[in-house]
């Protein structure tokens, strides 16, 4: 018997079959062999081995090829677009269970959860033992997820647009996050669920750094600028940005560009805005900070 009814695990990847392989593996031994599961090959330079790796860890998994690099964002709404399921979970390739806490809860349907479209996980790291969320904090609502570790409402995430697919990577989960607050909806954090994140990367994987900090500069401000009224949005952006940049002692001209591009960017997309109220938006921004306090002052 399947034992997350209504379905799906949904895994992007790239170039990684040996870490995606092992992933796979650590999920079967789990008891999840029953779950479909569908993989996006973002390009890969061997698809064949992708493929091998895919079909002989998950007989009856679903693999769709992309034939250009397009990145997560896109990936991600590729496999939500296909996978048929009213909830998807979304893991990295290079990210697997532990516990699977009160999950299938979540799976068997809306009734009594109006306004729910997401349910995001704990991650522990695992060469460090660290917890992306401090252990302390009791499942209640939170304002992000991680997209390596969310339960998603499939047609409530694609209902409110999916990624952004021309974000590739780079804030693309609060972006997201920001729209379907606007909408009404909600994340539930629940830290029994708990996912471990191996994070290795392979030389053929390795990430374009030179890319990276010119996104991160570029969606750092878009993030706020698409999502709130522009006197909020711009500022707080243009910060995050600034703040982000100063991190890596690195790529100072990629940076540049990729702040002056969200700059462009947020004119340019400008019939794409759909900003969020003054009161929305600060207290949306109120919320991201304070959720994780035992007595938060305010949350929506």
């Amino acid at each position: 018997m399947t034992p997350l009814p209504n379905c799906a695990i949904l895994i992007p990847t790239r170039n990684r079959p040996e870490i995606l392989q092992d992933s796979l593996e650590r999920l079967r031994a789990l008891g999840l062999e029953h779950v479909p599961l569908w993989v996006y090959d973002d390009a890969s330079d061997d698809p064949a081995t992708i493929a091998h790796v895919v079909h002989a860890a998950w007989p009856g998994a679903e693999l769709v090829r992309g034939t250009t690099q397009r990145g997560q964002a896109f990936g991600r709404n590729a496999l939500l677009r296909a996978c048929g399921a009213p909830f998807a979970i979304m893991l990295d390739d290079d990210q697997y269970f532990l516990d699977l806490g009160n999950l299938s809860a979540y799976t068997r349907g809306r009734e009594d959860r109006e306004g729910l479209a997401g349910v995001a996980f704990q991650c522990r790291v695992k060469s460090s033992g660290r917890l992306d969320i401090a252990a302390r904090v009791p499942a209640k609502k939170c304002p992000f997820f991680m997209g390596g570790a969310v339960l998603f409402d499939v047609e409530r995430v694609l209902g409110t647009g999916g990624f952004r697919e021309y974000w590739r990577y780079g804030y693309e989960e609060p972006e997201l996050a920001a729209r379907l607050y606007a909408r009404g909806y909600y994340l539930q954090y629940e830290p029994r669920i708990l996912v471990e994140h191996n994070h290795l990367m392979t030389e053929k994987a390795r990430r374009d750094e030179t890319e990276y900090d010119y996104l991160y500069a570029r969606n750092a401000i878009l993030l706020d600028t698409l999502n709130m009224p522009l006197w909020v949005g711009l500022p707080t952006g243009l910060a995050r940005s600034i703040r982000r940049s100063l991190h890596f002692n690195r790529n100072w001209r990629a940076k540049a560009r990729g702040t002056f591009a969200g700059l462009a960017m947020t004119f340019s997309l400008w019939q794409e805005r759909h900003p969020m109220s003054t009161r929305q938006a600060l207290d949306w921004l109120r919320f991201n900070r304070t959720w994780q306090e035992p007595e938060a002052r305010r949350t929506p």
